[in-house]
């Protein structure tokens, strides 16, 4: 019997069972995807048709993370690669590092505000971004730092006059 898959709006198929087994054990279709066969009325997930010991988990299975599909949503992978994560979380988490020594501290402050809105703003999209520890890091870092600074440039300028 031929079947029909769809993943992201895209129609693959007819495949016979072989087939579909096949791309379900190497990573292919996900058993998330919906199929259709003759004489059904509605698309389906793949796991309704075919539940055998060789389908891969439902979620991350190897072939998706060898893929690089789910390395974000993994929050054991996230705290050990930044996958997923914000460039600008990241970058405020260095500045706010480096904001103590004072000087890249207002910058800090500034990367991590546009880290922050980063984050907020991609947790209605399709991939959410990650970091808001990052983020938070550099905003604190940041502001400590600029206390600082101004501190030291306001001492200065009294000690001048």
């Amino acid at each position: 019997m031929a079947t029909y898959i769809t993943r992201e709006n895209r129609r693959f198929g007819p495949f016979d069972d072989i087939q579909v087994l096949a791309a379900l054990g190497d990573g292919t279709y996900l058993p998330d995807d919906l199929a259709w066969r003759d004489g059904m009325t509605e698309w389906e997930p793949l796991r309704n048709l075919y539940s055998t010991p060789t389908m891969p988990p439902p979620l991350a299975s190897h072939a998706s993370v060898a893929k690089g599909s789910a390395l974000g949503d993994d929050a054991g992978l996230r705290l050990l690669l930044p996958v997923g994560r914000s460039g600008w979380a990241i970058a405020a988490g260095y500045l706010g590092l480096f904001s103590l020594i004072v000087i890249p501290a207002p910058l800090a402050l500034l990367i991590s505000v546009v880290a922050i809105r980063d984050i907020r703003k991609s947790k209605s999209s399709e991939h959410p971004k990650h970091g808001m520890g990052r983020a938070i890091f550099g905003l604190i870092m940041g502001v400590l730092g600029t206390v600082i600074l101004l501190g030291i440039v306001v001492t200065w300028l009294s000690q001048r006059h």
